[in-house]
């Protein structure tokens, strides 16, 4: 009775909307009202993931009891390109069942960090000289060598998959947020470079400098999620995608810089990682990183907004670029969000919806094959987690139009724009004779910019609009025509 009710107020609330002003409840009733289906077809493409876990009330515990929703609900959810991700735990058996009964992909997500997973193993942490204690408030590391702890959770890894496959559950995702140790910081340098085991591990004058640690460190841990994520997972599903939390590919020629662009990263590259997982996240830490570079600035919506531009679209560029030569047999699944407050200051405006709209465009076009969505709820800001779906849905809809250029494209444009970037930002996708490409500028008026779409082509010249615009180009007897493509309704 309770499935009938749901399902017969859906149809009928289907087409209400809420107003601004009042919070959104975190349900899939009201989610399913705020998201319509997908217009167009996205039938063996990725679904997108979301950190929250979907609910049918906010009192509903099925998910932390492993019991399956109602198969409808899936199934709406795989009609909104969306499903409900799940942790490698036996225990959700039933729920990937019930998914796959409703037509919906069955993706893992597990968040861990710390020491983990070498914890795991006997006597992990770092073995101290006499005369060194870790500064105060610095947590004591493990030996990034010892992978003991790594074994054993590779053979979880295996164990568990092993059951969901015996239950006939395909998997169509692995994608971890293990964002353990180890990490080419300083700290963990200075604690490595005091312990008499690691002193005993490491090779002669790795643990003499900084750099040079750092540079093994990065591809040591490239090493690990290879050997101890993606192999247990490829070996019980060959097919499945598998990546891990900001897994990018940097090189020495074009280096790509942590997801907050405070550091470069060193050389690495995706081993047995079938996709990269660049982060792209409206986080206020820029404020606090990037602010006093820009000199006296006005802290508005405006300048904020420039900001969280530059350094989402930065990661994501960077390692597309790489990955375009390096591994374009890879996928890329980034990681998304519009608000992510790691200070606690309301003084720093949130990334604007309409921004964040524009910034998930050029996502897309920059070489995108789906999306996970971190929408925690948040006090204060709980309607967020639904708004970040609702924006992250229209626009992959949006981008479905152009489904081709998604699947077939080639890059047209990496180029990172800067801080406080005021000319046109522009990205794109080619394909054969066609090209869609997608501008906009960061000012009040309409700006210009010349491309050249084809190399034995002439150059274009296309409007950047401050709402943006979307352009459809043709190549045809050596010309270039220019489409023009309607863009979709802006964010409430």
């Amino acid at each position: 009775m309770r499935i009938l009710i749901l399902t017969a107020a859906l149809l009928l609330w289907g087409g209400l909307a809420f107003a601004a002003e009042e919070p959104i409840p975190w349900n899939l009733e009201t989610l399913f009202q705020r998201v319509p289906p997908l217009k167009h077809d996205a039938t063996g493409r990725f679904a997108m993931v979301t950190w929250e876990r979907f609910r049918l009330s906010a009192e509903d515990k099925s998910f932390e009891e492993g019991k399956p929703l109602p198969v409808e609900m899936y199934r709406e959810l795989a009609r909104r390109g969306l499903t409900q991700c799940l942790p490698p735990d036996e225990k959700y058996i039933p729920t990937a069942l019930a998914i796959q009964e409703a037509g919906g992909q069955v993706i893992f997500v597990q968040g861990d960090g710390g020491n983990s997973p070498g914890s795991l193993g006997p006597d992990p942490l770092h073995k101290f000289v006499a005369d060194y204690k870790p500064p105060e408030g610095h947590q004591h590391y493990v030996c990034p060598l010892l992978l003991a702890g790594w074994h054993q959770r590779a053979q979880s890894v295996r164990e568990t998959l092993g059951k969901f496959k015996a239950a006939g559950v395909n998997v169509t995702g692995f994608w971890m947020d293990w964002e353990g140790e180890p990490w080419p910081i300083r700290d963990r340098w200075e604690q490595a470079a005091h312990c008499t085991r690691c002193r005993e591990l490491f090779p002669p004058g790795v643990l003499d400098d900084f750099e040079r640690y750092a540079a093994f460190i990065a591809a040591l841990r490239a090493d690990l999620f290879s050997a101890y994520l993606a192999a247990p997972a490829l070996e019980v599903y060959p097919n499945c995608s598998v990546t891990n939390w900001e897994a990018v590919v940097s090189t020495p020629e074009h280096l790509v810089w942590s997801w907050t662009q405070s550091r470069p990263l060193p050389p690495q590259l995706l081993g047995l990682l079938t996709a990269s997982n660049p982060v792209a996240y409206g986080n206020n830490y820029y404020y606090q990183q990037h602010w006093e570079k820009l000199g006296n600035l006005p802290l508005n919506q405006e300048n904020m907004d420039r900001l969280y531009t530059s350094i989402m679209l930065a990661q994501t560029s960077q390692n597309a670029h790489n990955q375009e030569r390096w591994a374009p047999d890879k996928q890329c699944i980034p990681w998304v969000d519009r608000y992510c407050p790691d200070v606690e200051d309301e003084s720093v405006p949130i990334l604007s919806r309409d921004r964040y709209r524009e910034i998930l465009r050029h996502i897309w076009l920059r070489g995108a094959d789906g999306m996970q969505i971190f929408n925690p709820l948040r006090k204060g800001h709980e309607s967020t987690a639904t708004e970040e779906i609702e924006d992250a849905v229209a626009v992959y809809d949006e981008m479905l139009a152009y489904r081709k250029f998604l699947e077939e494209g080639k890059l047209m444009n990496t180029e990172v724009p800067g801080l406080q970037e005021r000319d046109p930002i522009w990205s794109g996708l080619r394909l054969d004779n066609e090209a869609l490409v997608r501008a906009f500028v960061q000012d009040s008026q309409p700006k210009a910019f010349t491309i050249r779409p084809w190399p034995e082509a002439p150059e274009v010249t296309l409007a950047a609009p401050p709402k943006g615009a979307t352009y459809h180009l043709v190549l045809r007897a050596g010309k270039v025509i220019v489409r023009p493509v309607e863009q979709s309704s802006p964010a409430h």
